[in-house]
């Protein structure tokens, strides 16, 4: 049964998600060895190309909160409790796994991550701290060994098969890590994060922004907590200028001495803007999306672009409140649950960022 679904007719939608203004590049500073870019409303478009219908046949499972989504090029992973394969239609196709303590089972999947050129993923168990391999189609292939245990917070695999993964040391450093999936030893390691952080760097961890550029071998890493995006160039193990987003709304997470020892919940009543995701595109451009603490929780999409060269930035200005967010090549996929009433598993609305002489007039 084919559930795709436009709601609004392609036309009403071009006026209703189209978001303009002027076409100018940020101006780019370079201030005590930070690249800093100083963003203003610019002119890309966010449009509404699509909106998928997750059904729910009598047969399926019902699905219950959604905390991820991930898009591959045929099919839709959603993680709730479980991880649950749709195709692109929007129809069920089966689990990968399941809750338990058995072999192949998890207690807390998160975020499957795809191992490409292969035809499977990999899965963090936030409950067992084992990362597990699937193939697509739901078979068990074995646990990944790491040279230590280790409670990862986000991760990404290269073209090449390494795991590019974060996770607090016995130190209670913040670090990253690169790990070839055949060998389990690792062959670099960068710490991202003081100890006096540690808390809030495990705490948040669905918060912190990691992605990988193939073509450029540079990967960037965000903390939700802080105003700039990390730059590492893994050929050569080294640092490079990070990127400072000057945002007027953002403000940023200060800990004095003897602050360690908060608890979480208290760090979270401190108002700070922190980092909502961040989306590594098929043009190489990245998206970052802010959550800034202020009266209206607004939300800011923030594109970078010409990251080879100088990076400017440009805020989407937009309305787009989903909690469920990833990309796709150029495409952003946004989950919403189903109304009361509705027999479905919710609706995945799919957007297309677009050049200003892309975009339609209506």
């Amino acid at each position: 049964m084919n559930c795709k679904k436009l709601w609004i007719p392609t036309r009403w939608m071009a006026l209703l998600f189209l978001f303009c203004g002027s076409c100018e590049k940020s101006a780019v500073e370079n201030q005590n060895n930070v690249l800093a870019i100083k963003t203003q409303a610019q002119g890309t478009h966010l449009s509404l190309t699509d909106a998928i219908t997750l059904e729910r046949p009598e047969t399926g499972p019902f699905l219950g909160r959604v905390r991820t989504i991930t898009v591959l090029d045929d099919y839709i992973i959603i993680v709730d409790e479980s991880v649950r394969v749709f195709d692109k239609e929007g129809s069920y196709k089966w689990s990968i796994g399941s809750r338990g303590d058995g072999e192949g089972q998890y207690k807390i999947p998160g975020e499957p991550v795809v191992i490409p050129n292969t035809g499977q993923i990999l899965i963090y168990d936030g409950g067992t701290g084992q990362t597990l391999r699937f193939s697509i189609k739901g078979e068990f292939l074995g646990q990944l060994k790491l040279p230590e245990r280790r409670f990862i917070n986000r991760m990404v695999v290269s073209e090449d098969h390494n795991l590019i993964h974060t996770y607090v040391d016995k130190n209670k450093n913040g670090m990253l890590c690169v790990t070839p999936l055949d060998t389990g030893e690792d062959i670099a390691r960068f710490k991202v994060s003081e100890a006096k952080y540690s808390n809030l760097f495990f705490g948040l961890k669905r918060s912190q922004g990691l992605a990988y550029d193939e073509t450029r071998k540079i990967i960037y890493f965000a903390l939700p907590w802080e105003e700039k995006v990390m730059r590492i160039d893994l050929a050569a193990q080294e640092f490079l200028t990070p990127i400072t987003i000057n945002h007027p709304k953002f403000i940023n997470l200060k800990l004095n001495e003897g602050d360690e020892r908060k608890n979480i919940i208290e760090l979270f009543q401190n108002k700070f803007s922190r980092l909502g995701g961040m989306y590594l595109l098929s043009s190489g451009d990245i998206l970052l999306r802010y959550m800034f603490e202020d009266s209206s929780m607004s939300t800011a999409l923030i594109l970078l672009s010409d990251l080879d060269v100088e990076p400017s930035a440009q805020e989407l200005k937009n309305k787009l409140r989903y909690n469920v967010f990833t990309s796709h090549g150029k495409s952003i996929y946004a989950y919403s649950s189903s109304a009361d009433g509705e027999d479905t598993n919710g609706r995945i609305r799919v957007y297309r960022l677009t050049e200003p002489e892309e975009a339609p007039t209506g």
